[in-house]
């Protein structure tokens, strides 16, 4: 029973980490200052944070050694993409080199950044 109470524990712990690194990339603060305002040690956000990514890495939802899936396009007016935190890309299909400008930005781009 105290297993399943510690699991449980870690569950939530892991949870109020994710949503404080989701914070922290909205914020635009430096790691320290971030720390010093959310009084937890910056070698304790690193390691969340690192420990996160693997964890996400290691997702069987995600395709095996890639972030973005290739697509072919056919004939359409245009192009639009829906991301996973609900912003929206509207770009006319005729013109590759905005869409692959635009999917070069978005894929260098720090998760979190730009979101409205």
């Amino acid at each position: 029973m105290a297993r399943s109470a510690s699991s449980q524990e870690h569950s939530e712990k892991r949870a109020q980490w994710r949503e404080r690194l989701r914070r922290f990339e909205r914020s635009k603060l430096s790691v320290v200052e971030f720390c010093r305002r959310e009084q937890v040690s910056a070698p304790s956000f690193y390691q969340w944070r690192r420990k996160l990514s693997v964890a996400a890495a290691d997702a069987p939802s995600r395709p095996s050694g890639a972030n973005f899936v290739p697509v072919q396009l056919t004939s359409a007016i245009g192009l639009e993409v829906r991301f996973p935190n609900g912003a929206q890309l509207k770009l006319p299909a005729s013109d590759h080199e905005l869409i692959r400008i635009s999917i070069q930005a978005v894929a260098q781009a720090r998760t979190g950044q730009g979101d409205a």
